[in-house]
């Protein structure tokens, strides 16, 4: 009977280590998979983490379990070295297993209270506006950058109102900064935080780029505009709108606020 045990228990320490490996690798494939054009965004987000990940976490926790109940009897006294490496490997994918349920849980709690939009905007009655050439990039199956008549699609309520709710603390951003210097600086920040700048017009005060996410590669796009003050100093008004997403879970508004912040520190205006 004891052999039989030390069977079942070394079995499932060997699945244990295999899950350990396997399910943090599989969460990262689903990012980097879809990052790197392997599969669709929806497949590695929609299917790999929303609906397999919750599975596979539930297995790991009791597969845990079961290791742990193989090493309950009282042989687990005789052979303490194997043993305790058995219940390490439960307990490692238990802490998995919970960090991976906690994670999801802080995460769908968190943007569950956030609407349904995907166009954040410093200034909701005068948007920065895209070129055609990247209205064009964006593709005839990415979201439309029309500002004007979109809404929340859950409540109906119009786009600017319910930013104005959920993001009250996106508004223009005001600078003493010169029109000049702001633009510099703010062509400098997107360029430093990695996005890939396609338009850029000196005169115009103004510029265009995207931003694609570490994980899932997902790409949002942004215009900034920098105006004039008649008293001087200048105005910023930005603009980042998902091309997959219909939801954006706040990562729009997530974006222009560290824009903000880094512009304000690189102007001394913090």
């Amino acid at each position: 009977m004891g052999s039989v045990i030390a069977r079942v228990r070394g079995y499932l320490t060997f699945v244990c280590v295999l899950a350990i490996i396997a399910i943090p690798l599989w969460f990262a494939a689903a990012g980097f998979g879809a990052r790197f054009g392997l599969w669709d965004w929806r497949f590695g987000l929609e299917v790999m983490v929303g609906d397999i990940g919750p599975i596979l976490l539930i297995a790991a926790m009791f597969l845990s379990a079961l290791t742990m109940l193989a090493n309950i009897p009282s042989e687990f006294r005789t052979d303490m070295s194997r043993n305790t490496g058995s219940a390490l490997a439960a307990a490692v994918l238990i802490l998995i297993g919970g960090v991976g349920f906690y994670q999801l849980h802080t995460f769908n709690t968190h943007t569950g209270r956030l609407p349904a939009i995907h166009d954040i905007t410093t200034n909701p009655e005068n948007p920065p506006q895209f070129t055609a050439s990247l209205i064009t990039r964006r593709g005839a199956e990415a979201n439309s950058v029309e500002y004007d008549g979109k809404t929340d699609p859950v409540t109906g309520r119009p786009l600017a109102e319910v930013q104005a709710e959920a993001y009250p603390d996106i508004r223009p951003i005001v600078l003493e900064t010169d029109p000049e210097t702001a633009y510099r600086t703010a062509l400098r920040i997107a360029r430093e935080k990695g996005w890939t700048v396609s338009t850029a017009s000196a005169s115009q005060l103004s510029f265009e780029a995207t931003a694609t996410t570490f994980w899932f590669g997902l790409r949002d796009d942004v215009a900034v505009r920098i105006t004039p003050l008649a008293e001087g100093g200048s105005i910023v008004d930005a603009r980042s709108v998902s091309r997959e997403l219909d939801a954006d879970r706040g990562a729009n508004a997530a974006r222009l606020r560290r824009f903000e912040a880094r512009l304000r520190a690189a102007t001394g205006e913090a």
